[in-house]
């Protein structure tokens, strides 16, 4: 997580401080009206900055395409995005997949919500349970989200 934190915020410039190659490290990042840039804020950069010399993306895919098409790229994305191209990072030695992100020991993972106005009922209320169910949770999956059993 500390060398995460270090190359977001820009404290990290090179692979090399890492123990990699003598390259540039190129942060690719969510831009600031996404979901997903301010859960990566809070947890992994604890309420710091990203470098101000990274790469604003619009959507997860676009970070991801950015990331396979830059060298010395990094960025982070859902696990549906993830391809022979694009590798995942271990996390304090825990590599993120359905399992470790549901049980909690991916450290980088947020929770998405449904609400409602109330306590849902007639149409709504058959949606939720449908999503509840085995079968939504088997499309959950296959959107590649976590899903809840």
């Amino acid at each position: 997580m500390e060398g995460i934190k270090g190359i977001h915020t820009g404290e990290i410039t090179n692979w090399e401080e890492l123990g990699g190659e003598d390259e540039r490290i190129v942060v690719v990042s969510r831009d600031s009206s996404s979901g997903t840039f301010e859960v990566f804020g809070e947890i992994a950069l604890e309420g710091e900055r990203v470098t101000p010399n990274a790469l604003m993306q619009a959507s997860n895919g676009a970070v991801a395409s950015a990331v396979v098409d830059t060298e010395g790229a990094i960025g982070y994305a859902g696990l549906g995005y993830l391809s022979e191209k694009l590798k995942a990072v271990k996390v304090n030695g825990v590599k993120p997949t359905n399992a470790t992100v549901a049980s909690g020991k991916f450290p980088i993972a947020r929770t998405l919500f449904m609400f409602t106005d109330g306590w849902p009922e007639g149409l709504t209320a058959k949606f939720i349970n449908f999503i509840l169910s085995a079968e939504g949770q088997e499309i959950v999956e296959s959107q590649v989200y976590v899903p809840l059993h």
